[in-house]
């Protein structure tokens, strides 16, 4: 059986390592391959070595260091990296904080915990919206 995933690697910005394996099991069982990163410079590490095939980033938006909306900042500001779909998943809920991502260009913004077939349909989504706006 061909995976329609296959080939489709999502980069997972999370400090947790709780959440961090969910969210790998979750999405390498959905096809996709993942790359991951625990804090935001090491993301930034990642995405430059991989930033061509990857097609979208699920960012966890309080880590230490460089935090996730830090991260947004300078991802926008990149022209290499700024067309990638971001989505941001956080247990901070206040509607300012989502707002201000979304004012940034966040593609969609999850508030943990949630449900995991919300997060992959969030991705797929993600996924064929960036192809649209690619041409």
């Amino acid at each position: 059986m061909h995976n329609q995933h296959s080939g489709i690697k999502i980069l997972v910005v999370e400090d947790d390592p709780i959440n961090m394996d969910i969210l790998v099991e979750y999405l390498t069982a959905a096809g996709y391959e993942v790359i991951t990163a625990n804090d935001g410079d090491v993301a930034l590490q990642k995405l430059d070595q991989y930033y061509l095939s990857i097609s979208v980033i699920i960012l966890d938006r309080m880590m230490p260091r460089l935090d996730g909306m830090e991260f947004l900042k300078i991802i926008k500001g990149d022209e290499r990296f700024n067309k990638i779909p971001v989505i941001m998943q956080t247990a901070v809920t206040s509607s300012g904080r989502k707002y201000e991502a979304i004012r940034m260009g966040v593609y969609r913004y999850l508030s943990k915990p949630y449900d995991d077939d919300v997060m992959l349909d969030v991705v797929k989504s993600a996924i064929q919206d960036a192809k649209h706006n690619v041409g």
